[in-house]
């Protein structure tokens, strides 16, 4: 493992080990400080929101579109402060930190037993989406995730990820898509972040 790599899985370790503890508005200001740190240095992923920005938004003057990748930054950080507090939220907290529209689509295709398969974007925070399932409908999923490296950074994703109730399979160098059709035969739900092309 390279120097950087043991960094970043020490920074992410470090994130879930100590970030859960802190008072939650300490935590609050926390990540908006890093995000505004962040985006003050104007590296290639602000630039590169920018970038995106101005597909989206064509009319957008350059001020706008700093005003947009700072609010975007602070999203980022926000969604990994809560990841990193998540762990230690209350099952209460999880059920009302989430409000999904027309769940009616999903709980009568899981009542019909047939399977399921929610295809999602990367939007918002995934990983509450998912505590919420497991907690509020009481229904386990099977996932994939991206194989991360260092390999420990994967294998503490996958071990927040199974701590909040989901089973988690490897996009590559396993059987994914045969235990995916199996827990879709036996009438499970299958969760698939599919705005990625990881094939």
């Amino acid at each position: 493992m390279s120097a950087r790599e043991r960094l970043v899985d020490a920074l992410y370790g470090l994130g879930w080990s100590t970030v859960k503890k802190l008072p939650e508005p300490v935590a609050v200001r926390l990540g908006r400080g890093i995000a505004d740190l962040a985006w003050k240095q104007r590296g290639k992923g602000v630039l590169r929101l920018e970038g995106n920005y101005a597909r989206v938004v064509p009319d957008a003057s350059p001020e706008r579109l700093a005003e947009l990748s700072r609010a975007g930054m602070r999203s980022y950080l926000r969604y990994w402060m809560e990841s990193f507090r998540l762990p230690a939220w209350s099952p209460q907290r999880v059920r009302t930190g989430f409000a999904p529209k027309d769940l009616h689509h999903l709980t009568d295709g899981l009542a019909s037993g047939k399977g399921v398969i929610l295809a999602l974007p990367h939007l918002a925070n995934w990983d509450l989406a998912g505590a919420w399932v497991t907690t509020e409908l009481q229904t386990p999923f099977t996932t994939v995730a991206e194989r991360l490296k260092p390999e420990s950074l994967y294998d503490r994703f996958v071990a927040y990820r199974e701590g909040l109730g989901m089973e988690v399979l490897p996009h590559s160098g396993g059987s994914a898509f045969g235990t995916l059709a199996r827990r879709l035969r036996d009438g499970g739900l299958v969760c698939l972040v599919a705005d990625r092309d990881l094939s």
